[in-house]
């Protein structure tokens, strides 16, 4: 498998590696911070983030598994503004397939950035990396996410039931996976 690129551009966003900086760390847990409400309810992770040092923490953490080629986050930004976030992970060499996470700042969705992101990603995965098929797993109330799945002409595969418990929700949730294979994509 080929090294990830370091910056990913597009028509609107550029999609830059998340190093474990501390301007970085800080970019992040300020958009995390102000969209507490907007990423509660689809991302646990957002409660142990409640400081610069968490962000960072994480960003560390990460950068070993992304040398290692099993993972790799992208901060997705407009105008050099950091508006959210794109991940590849559970990256499988032998299968060729991989999972995408995403998430955007409250105040820049329904304007087609995840998308343009997600395209993004699902080129370079394809076509630069070799990879066969990627999924997207969703909470099953989480209509934005999706709703970029199937924009992007992901397959619905079908749903986990109540295999995730919520502790926003205080329940057992359930996950959508939507998938798509290099062979559905056009060059």
């Amino acid at each position: 498998m080929k090294r990830f690129k370091e910056i990913i551009k597009g028509q609107r966003i550029v999609l830059k590696r998340n190093k474990p900086k501390i301007k970085i760390a800080k970019k992040i847990f300020e958009t995390i911070n102000t969209n507490r409400k907007h990423l509660r309810p689809w991302l646990e992770w957002e409660k142990n983030t409640l400081r610069e040092e968490d962000s960072l923490k994480y960003l560390f953490n990460e950068e070993e598994k992304t040398k290692k080629r099993e993972k790799i986050q992208y901060g997705i930004y407009l105008k050099n503004k950091y508006i959210g976030n794109i991940g590849i992970f559970d990256i499988d060499k032998i299968n060729k397939s991989a999972e995408i996470g995403y998430w955007l700042s409250h105040e820049f969705t329904r304007n087609g950035y995840t998308t343009e992101a997600l395209k993004l990603i699902e080129k370079e995965l394809f076509y630069s990396l070799g990879l066969n098929r990627i999924q997207i797993k969703c909470d099953e109330k989480n209509i934005a996410s999706s709703f970029v799945a199937k924009k992007c002409n992901y397959k619905f595969e079908g749903m986990l039931r109540q295999n995730n418990y919520s502790y926003h929700f205080k329940a057992f949730r359930n996950t959508l996976i939507f998938s798509k294979l290099k062979s559905d994509t056009k060059k």
